[in-house]
């Protein structure tokens, strides 16, 4: 994934799916640190909540006015928790697909997480 920053306008440009907001939360933060950038406000703000069992939930969410945009024509997929505005543009189709965990690990040989302890954990973390 490339992304474009322009700042004038406060608009993030991506030319492909954005599949691993880790990454994507990776190099907004590279661009903040950029020289250029110093002078705008900040994209973005990141947060994980451990689930438990190596699950954990990632979410982005675009703050001070930047939006995102796809510029050129085609089906692009938001995978994971990514909140703010999508500039819509002309052609280009967006899926947006929302899950409550990242990654799940486990070892060879031995036992992760079931699904109950999953669902339990993410329960547990979202309700007071």
């Amino acid at each position: 994934m490339a992304l474009t920053f322009l700042p004038d306008d406060l608009v993030i440009e991506s030319s492909a799916s954005i599949t691993d907001l880790p990454t994507f939360h990776a190099e907004l933060r590279d661009w903040e640190d950029n020289p250029v950038a110093v002078i705008f406000p900040v994209t973005h703000t990141y947060k994980v909540i451990d689930l438990g069992g190596g699950a954990f939930f990632p979410a982005v969410a675009l703050i001070n006015g930047w939006r995102l945009r796809f510029p050129t024509a085609g089906t692009y997929i938001i995978k994971g928790n990514l909140s703010g505005t999508v500039l819509l543009t002309p052609g280009v189709a967006l899926e947006r697909q929302t899950s409550a965990a990242f990654t799940t690990t486990s070892i060879s040989g031995g036992s992760g997480p079931t699904p109950a302890e999953i669902a339990d954990a993410v329960w547990n973390k979202v309700l007071p």
